[in-house]
């Protein structure tokens, strides 16, 4: 291995907590462990609101020598019990993710030589929400398209308020996002974002006077050129949850970020945003696939 280059191992999307995932996830581990890759990140998703998934998960890199790091996904804030997802992002998740030897990249952005990884959960603020499909705002706030607000019952009011601008087409979209039932934020998706937004600006300012170049390592999509297009409507509602533009920006703001890397739709691209190269690693329940970075260190 080049000791003039740093390798940066990347992954996502690993749901241990699903059945399907676990052979094909703990493949990819052994592959991982046994490379002399100086850092690992776990890009979100790792498992889910069991903490003991995510637990076993964590463990199957146990062997692995370099930097272990993590950012949370989504699915890793749903909340079991009288959790909420804030306790579980700046607390709990840092304390079970510690115990493996992982650190949270959120909180602990690290310094390689002049390399500086940064990272965030990101989230959605609904700026990627196609409004060509003429669904009113307020519908992606509930987390439900018109159709499966019309099944269900607590949310007959929305429906009404927004009746006479409903169409056929909009009832055929059935789709629910299911954080609405597993995440408790005491804010707003938007003001989450924001908080973000602020923190991962921090992050890069901190890095930037330290370091030559910057890995950033994200859950949700930054940049609206990764979000699958040319899907079924169902899948073009769930747009609005695949990320933020204001965390695109705040990337694009520092010229030291050389790539992003994210997860969360289960659909691979690469694109070159500015200064950027942004990746996203595409792994799916059944297909585990690994991102192999190398900066000059």
């Amino acid at each position: 291995m080049d000791r003039n280059k740093l390798t940066i191992l990347a992954t996502a999307d690993l749901h241990y907590n699903i059945g399907r995932s676990r052979e094909p996830t703990e493949a990819l581990a052994r592959r991982v462990c046994a490379t002399r890759a100086d850092a690992l990140v776990l890009a979100g998703d790792t498992a889910g609101a069991d903490w003991e998934a995510l637990r076993d998960c964590l463990t199957l890199f146990a062997p692995f020598r370099g930097r272990k790091l993590l950012v949370p996904g989504n699915h890793c804030l749903w909340c079991q019990g009288q959790e909420d997802s804030m306790t579980r992002y700046r607390q709990t998740l840092p304390a079970v993710a510690a115990e493996a030897d992982f650190s949270v990249l959120d909180h602990e952005p690290v310094t390689i030589g002049r390399v500086g990884l940064a990272g965030s959960v990101g989230w959605y603020d609904y700026s990627f929400r196609q409004r060509s499909l003429g669904i009113p705002l307020e519908f992606y706030r509930a987390k439900v398209a018109p159709g499966a607000a019309a099944y269900y019952s607590e949310h007959r009011t929305l429906v009404a308020r927004h009746a006479e601008q409903l169409t056929d087409a909009h009832y055929d979209i059935t789709a629910r996002w299911m954080d609405g039932q597993h995440i408790r934020l005491p804010i707003t998706d938007e003001q989450f974002v924001a908080q973000l937004a602020d923190s991962l600006a921090d992050q890069l300012s901190d890095l930037a006077a330290r370091v030559d170049r910057i890995a950033v390592f994200m859950h949700h999509l930054p940049f609206e050129q990764l979000v699958p297009r040319a899907r079924p409507a169902k899948f073009q509602f769930a747009a609005a949850y695949m990320g933020s533009a204001k965390l695109g920006q705040v990337l694009s703001a520092e010229p030291k970020v050389r790539y992003v890397v994210c997860g969360h739709s289960h659909w691979p691209a690469r694109q070159r945003v500015g200064h950027i190269h942004a990746i996203n690693i595409g792994s799916t329940y059944t297909e585990k696939h690994l991102e192999i970075l190398e900066m000059d260190a």
